[in-house]
């Protein structure tokens, strides 16, 4: 045995020791790198023109507060594809994951992250819900300040009230609505109360149908006119706005316009839209994760009302399927009031134009 053998055998332990801890020193390091910037993902429930645009706002409103993904920021994006078990399966990744602050855009994908966060292990802001005080999560209807103390975000209940209004209004003659729900949904719960109320005050017939997920839409859609639906409502329903598209196929075919209150595409072929900007809503959601990951303490920021920053939005499109203008007449005044405005010569846009009030629920009642 040569002397650089026993050279090589004794030194063989001090070496590999070295070695393994430079390795670890320089994971650390590396590890120590990647957390130099915050970490955010974001979670929506399906791929809808609303939700898209509220994420695609999301982002550019923690652009404006400095967080730029891949600069100053790595954000990291997940879609449920419109299914509640992968929904729930994503919030634990996510709730358990390298990430400092979440953005949920969807009631569905609040509640689910909401729950596998309960224990507020990371910072969590949501948008695109229509009603964050019957969603389940601990905020108080009575006092926007009382919420868990690290989630905070905006409810977006769009106008109901006024939108059966404005349907009346188009239509005076208008007596039997149909719609098609998902009660799982607490959003859509609410949705449907206010619809309820609003078409009791105005002797509206609303005929429901209520579905449990996107494939039973439109044989529930087809029940409601095959009963005499005139017009077609879609509220702020996940699973039914998921296939509106569908929808305005299937209402037209029986001569019934589509009406909502989720403002998509303008020309998509509803009648009739009331609601957010949703690109709007995420932007406000985006500035406040981004005053969160500054040092903001979310303890003091009560749950925003949409409404009271963005005034709601018209469009109209008098090209829409199942408009027969000897029935539906829309009034100047909403012409005038419309954002956006489309018909055979193709799109108007009106950018300072507002949708006026009153924007009041009718109350509540039981039934007769």
């Amino acid at each position: 045995m040569t002397a650089f053998t026993i050279f090589l055998r004794r030194a063989l332990p001090t070496v590999l020791l070295l070695g393994g801890a430079s390795a670890l020193l320089l994971a650390t390091d590396r590890a120590g790198m990647r957390r130099t910037m915050p970490a955010v993902a974001v979670l929506q429930q399906v791929s809808t023109a609303v939700l898209d645009d509220a994420v695609a706002g999301m982002i550019a409103g923690l652009a404006e507060r400095g967080y730029v993904d891949g600069t100053t920021v790595t954000i990291r994006r997940f879609n449920a594809e419109g299914d509640l078990a992968q929904a729930n399966a994503i919030a634990r990744e996510i709730a358990g994951g390298p990430f400092d602050l979440a953005l949920t855009s969807s009631t569905p994908s609040l509640q689910a992250l909401a729950t596998a966060n309960e224990r507020g292990r990371i910072l969590h802001v949501f948008a695109a819900v229509a009603d964050p005080f019957s969603a389940g999560v601990g905020c108080d209807r009575g006092d926007p300040l009382v919420h868990p103390r690290h989630l905070v975000g905006y409810g977006s209940l769009a106008p109901v009230d006024a939108t059966f209004r404005i349907a009346r209004s188009i239509n005076p003659r208008l007596a039997k609505v149909g719609v098609a729900h998902n009660p799982a949904e607490s959003n859509s719960r609410r949705f449907m109360e206010l619809a309820r109320a609003s078409c009791r005050a105005r002797g509206i017939v609303l005929l429901e149908a209520a579905v449990e997920n996107s494939s039973g839409v439109i044989e529930a859609i087809q029940s409601t006119l095959s009963r005499g639906a005139e017009a077609v409502f879609v509220p702020g329903d996940t699973t039914v706005a998921s296939v509106i598209d569908s929808i305005i196929v299937a209402a037209g075919k029986a001569g019934a316009p589509v009406f909502t209150v989720v403002p998509g595409k303008p020309d998509r072929g509803t009648l009739f839209d009331v609601g957010f900007d949703f690109h709007e809503v995420g932007l406000l959601a985006g500035r406040l994760a981004g005053d969160l990951l500054r040092g903001t303490d979310p303890t003091t920021i009560p749950i925003g009302e949409t409404a009271r920053e963005i005034p709601p939005r018209l469009t109209v499109n008098l090209a829409a399927p199942g408009y027969d203008r000897d029935l539906w007449r829309v009034p100047e005044e909403y012409l005038r009031q419309a954002k956006i405005v489309i018909d055979r010569d193709g799109r108007r846009d009106q950018p300072a134009a507002v949708l006026a009030g009153p924007f009041t629920e009718v109350a509540l009642q039981s039934p007769d």
